[in-house]
């Protein structure tokens, strides 16, 4: 492994000093869609598929997400960090769907949820995973 480091000593040298380097060889493919801010509600549909769960989670953060749309992305095949997101968009009925979630730390936020029934919210209270959970990020 070579590298281009300037030697200690010289005037803007040591470790962390600048160097010359290459660009990446790397491409973004151009797309069609907007960002998720300004996606139109077909729009959001489209990027809900995406491939990427950076951009569903994304995704749930919009003001124009369909409620179908949110729901899909409540949905158990999602990844964790997606239904994370949608249950914390704060949206009628995200709070009830995480408390019914497979991973406890969803169900450990549908807990602050404030559209959360009364029954979940007692059947969670003394869910042993989701107090783990709680404990853990409250010190």
């Amino acid at each position: 492994m070579s590298t281009n480091r300037v030697p200690k000593g010289v005037r803007g040298g040591g470790q962390f000093a600048a160097s010359a380097h290459t660009e990446p060889a790397l491409h973004i493919a151009d797309t069609d869609l907007p960002s998720v801010g300004d996606a139109d509600v077909e729009q959001i549909r489209t990027l809900a598929q995406s491939s990427d769960p950076l951009v569903r989670a994304e995704v749930t953060s919009s003001i124009r997400v369909p409620d179908d749309v949110l729901e899909r992305l409540s949905e158990a095949d999602q990844p964790t960090s997606v239904r994370l997101a949608a249950v914390n968009t704060g949206y009628a009925g995200t709070a009830d769907r995480a408390a019914e979630d497979p991973h406890p730390l969803v169900r450990a936020a549908a807990l602050a949820g404030w559209d959360l029934s009364d029954t979940n919210r007692e059947r969670l209270t003394s869910d042993p995973k989701v107090q783990r959970v709680m404990g853990l990020i409250s010190h």
